[in-house]
Parts: C-alpha cells; structure tokens; sequence
C-alpha cells in the first residue's frame, strides 16, 4: 500500500493544470524514469479510480482518444487521507518555523495538514520518522538579550502589507539624547521580514523618494496601519544583505593563538588561505585574510584569552585601547 501511494503521488505530480493535459502513456514513461515499475493498464485503472473518487481535482478530457488528464483549474486542496509519513514528516518541520516565514492565508490553508501530519505521526510511536521529529530541530542560538515579542495582530499586518504591496504607517522607537521616543512615520515601504536569532526585523524606506534602508526590530514599531497605497519598490533588494554593514576592507592579519583556541579546536578556517604554524614557545603562528568587519572584531574580542592581534598594527593598537579602557573601568569599579 505504501508504494502504491508513492507511486500515485509521483504520477499526480506530473498532471498539469487546466487547460493543460497529459495522457496515461506519458505519465507511464515519467513513472519508469523514476524508477517505479508498473504496467499501463494499471497507470489507466489508478487514474480512473483517482478520479471517480474526485480526489485531487482530477479531471479527463474523453472526447477523443488517448484520453487527457488534468488537474481542475479551480483546486487548491490535497486529500488528507493519502498523506504519508515523508509528507507528515516535512509538514511537522515546517509547522514550527510557519507562523514567521509564511503570511497568516497560507498557515490557516494549512493547519488541517499541521493536524494531520501530527496524527500520521503519532499513529506508531514506533516509527522512524516520529523518533526523526523528536531528535532532530533546528533551534535558534542562545542570545543573551531577551526581546520584546511583537504583537501577533502587528504582525500579521506587515505581512499582508509585504505580501500586498503596499504601505504602512506606524510609530517607530528612536533613541534621543538617550531617552525613547515613539516619533510617527508614515509612509514606510516594507521590503522583507528578516529572523536573525529568533528576533524578527522589518527591512524597509521612508516615505516616497527616500532610497536609504533600516532594519527595525518588530519589538520597536507600534500602532502599525495598513495603508490603501502602494509601496515604492526597489529592485536592488536582497533580504540576505538587508541590515548588513557597508563591506568592509580586507586585510591580512597575522595572529599568537594558544593550542586551546576554540576554532583551532574545531579545525575551522578564518579564510581560505589561512596557515597556521607552530612556534617553539607553544602557540600558533595564524595569518590569513579576512574583512575587517565589527563581526570579525568582536570574534577576536571574544577569544581574547587565547588569541593575541600581532598585526596589522591599527588593528592591535584597537585592542590595546579596548583592553586598557576595560582594565580602567573595572578597576575604578572595584575602587
């Protein structure tokens, strides 16, 4: 029954819509590339069966012979009961990262596939793929700083503005002479929803002919309208780049990294030309180039007790200034 269902599922997958159509024979040969060995009578009867149950939206064309087969126009569904546990599967991993990465149309068209991915799964508690569910996540990476959740109903909002096309106006947190102030923009042009450690930002402009970008935090905007306009669209836009600094230089550095460095450890690579030797006192010898950026600064900050900044000199004399300034306030602290 299994590969019964496997093989129906492949062949449904090469029926296209109305107006297009295939015949039997062609799904025949598509099913022996992928490897399935069936006749075609049987391809013929399963086609049949499929559609005088009214399953998938299949539909036939028998004015003329061969008979053409197609997917109505108007479908949108999937029958429930033939989902497998490859299918419930890929629906239980999706379920936990919908509600942020899909518009809310798209997670209520499929709960009924969340639910019954959940029930195929549970029904052996046995089986591989629920043993797979339980031990295998992709979770987000430990931040010290706690955020403020969004609003669900905010939320929700700038995505049917992302998913529209149009304009928002809300209020936007902005920090003055170290107070915060809730300051009114409108309009805004949302561009994307980035999830950076489990903190959701709205890539967006200002108004109408304003080209500069921000990425703001969910937890910062408030009072959010959907506006009747339609956003000033930009077609230089990269969700991956969005919130990333300018690029910064590239420069060779060369570093005095003790044996029990954490990325020594992990035969993990600062680039591609790194070389690492071993002196006589011990340590490492690294250099390699890199881009100066705050992110590859604040790496060496933080392997700090076992990676010491031997070049290039500005960079050494920053954390020489860094390290003096941390000394000083601790001690006065202490004092």
């Amino acid at each position: 029954m299994q590969a019964n269902i496997q093989r129906q599922v492949a062949m449904l997958e090469h029926i296209p819509r109305h107006p297009k159509k295939v015949t039997a024979n062609f799904l025949h040969d598509k099913l022996k590339e992928r490897g399935f060995k069936v006749g075609l009578r049987t391809v013929q009867r399963e086609l049949k069966g499929i559609y005088e149950l009214g399953l998938f939206g299949l539909v036939i064309d028998d004015r003329c012979k061969p008979f053409g087969w197609s997917i109505a126009a108007c479908w949108r569904g999937l029958n429930l009961t033939l989902m497998d546990q490859h299918m419930a599967l890929a629906f239980h991993t999706l379920k936990h990262s919908a509600k942020q990465l899909l518009p809310p149309a798209s997670i209520k068209q499929l709960t009924p596939y969340f639910e019954r991915a959940d029930q195929v799964l549970a029904n052996d508690p046995d089986n591989p793929w629920l043993y797979w569910a339980c031990r295998v996540a992709q979770l987000p990476e430990p931040f010290p700083l706690i955020y403020d959740k969004p609003d669900n109903d905010h939320f929700e909002t700038v995505q049917d503005a992302i998913l529209e096309k149009r304009q928002l106006a809300c209020k936007i947190q902005r920090i003055i002479k170290g107070k915060p102030y809730w300051l009114e923009y409108n309009p805004i042009n949302p561009e994307g929803i980035k999830i950076s450690n489990g903190v959701a930002f709205l890539a967006f402009t200002v108004g109408n002919s304003n080209s500069k970008r921000y990425l703001q935090s969910m937890d910062q905007l408030r009072d959010i309208r959907l506006l009747d306009t339609a956003i000033i669209e930009r077609d230089d836009f990269d969700i991956a780049k969005a919130g990333s600094e300018p690029r910064s230089p590239i420069i060779k550095v060369e570093l005095n990294v003790h044996p029990s460095a954490n990325f020594l450890l992990r035969n993990a690579k600062l680039s591609e030309d790194q070389t690492a030797e071993l002196q006589t006192c011990g340590r490492y010898k690294v250099t390699a180039t890199v881009q100066d950026s705050t992110k590859f600064r604040a790496f060496l900050w933080e392997n700090a007790p076992t990676v010491e900044v031997l070049a290039p000199t500005k960079l050494r004399d920053y954390f020489f200034k860094l390290s003096q300034k941390v000394s000083q306030q601790y001690q006065t602290i202490a004092t």
